[in-house]
């Protein structure tokens, strides 16, 4: 059920956005981001978003994410500055328009159930409207809020980095190209050994959460890495109640483990080493690893595979990075001409 609505939001992205207008550009992580959204509601909410709830939503959310992930973060006490600043002010007043748009799809649903028309599938938003486990309405807002918020910025701009990567480098795509001769759809090329091997090499060098920050809940002693300055010492400990920072960019682009770890290379998966496999968390790991990542590994797959087969992409204008929930470029924009046929 993920890939068949991946791929129908993704024929419908291309009919609007592409084939209606060759030869234009478009601004590649905001659109990436924008389907992403809306594949996340039909899939796992069973809702279909209106455009106008696509531009409100991700305007909100991102100015309460702005307000609450990278302000508030750096200057904690901007919580308590509600009544005497007006960004704050303004950041509420989002995170309740994105509160008020969960309400709508859990509303939605329960229009489907009474008339008997919700999908078979067990899709989240069933899973959570019949769990035990929500006391109250507003945990069930929470929960809808949090997984989308949650889930269009890092998918979107993950797929984004793995096509700006497919435009600046032509013979990836050909190879691709030509390993999918014969096969007889897209389905198939989503599959393919190929595009699971430039989609694993995105998310090395693009991980979809460039921080983790967690909480130790108890003292942990730690063998030495060689890197520690107290040479006496074989070991050090990080104590309880620590927060510490996990950095999968730092470690997924690191020479210990990758071979020019800053070149996008997909074929170093072909044989990869012990090492390169255990260093490879993208999405985190144990028991706290990212709810969503087989919905975001069914959008990759599907997204790239049919955008590299079908399309020939460049670069118009490469922006500026961007670090903030996720990290991503602001203002780059791609062309896709229509490729011509060599999959026959």
């Amino acid at each position: 059920n993920m890939k068949l609505v991946c791929f129908e939001k993704l024929e419908e992205w291309i009919c609007n956005n592409i084939d209606s207008k060759p030869g234009k550009s478009f601004d590649v992580f905001e659109e990436m981001q924008r389907l992403s959204l809306r594949v996340i509601c039909k899939a796992v909410f069973e809702y279909d978003m209106t455009d106008e709830e696509v531009d409100t939503f991700v305007t909100e959310n991102g100015t309460y994410l702005f307000e609450v992930a990278s302000k508030q973060r750096m200057h904690p006490w901007r919580k308590w500055c509600k009544s005497f600043l007006p960004s704050v002010r303004r950041a509420h007043q989002a995170s309740e328009n994105t509160a008020l748009f969960a309400r709508r799809v859990l509303a939605s649903y329960r229009e489907k159930v009474r008339f008997g028309v919700e999908s078979r599938e067990d899709t989240l938003i069933k899973l959570l409207e019949n769990s035990g486990a929500f006391e109250t309405e507003v945990e069930k807002i929470a929960e809808i809020t949090g997984l989308i918020s949650g889930g269009y910025h890092t998918t979107g701009h993950a797929i984004a980095w793995i096509l700006l990567e497919l435009a600046k480098n032509p013979k990836i795509v050909e190879n691709y190209r030509d390993e999918i001769k014969g096969m007889p759809n897209a389905h198939d090329w989503a599959n393919s050994d190929c595009i699971q091997r430039i989609v694993r090499e995105g998310l090395r060098m693009y991980p979809v959460i460039p921080h983790v920050f967690r909480e130790v809940d108890r003292n942990i002693h730690t063998k030495s890495t060689g890197m520690s300055t107290n040479k006496t010492s074989p070991h050090f400990i990080i104590p309880k109640g620590s927060i510490i920072v996990v950095q999968p960019f730092a470690l997924l682009r690191s020479s210990n483990y990758y071979n020019s770890p800053d070149t996008f290379d997909p074929s170093r998966w072909i044989n990869p080493s012990k090492e390169a496999i255990d260093a490879f968390m993208p999405f985190a790991l144990g028991r706290r690893t990212c709810i969503g990542q087989r919905l975001a590994y069914a959008e990759l797959y599907t997204v790239v595979a049919k955008l590299a087969a079908e399309y020939n992409l460049e670069v118009e204008v490469e922006g500026s990075i961007c670090v903030g929930l996720t990290m991503h470029q602001n203002g780059t924009r791609l062309i896709a001409r229509k490729a011509k046929s060599q999959l026959d």
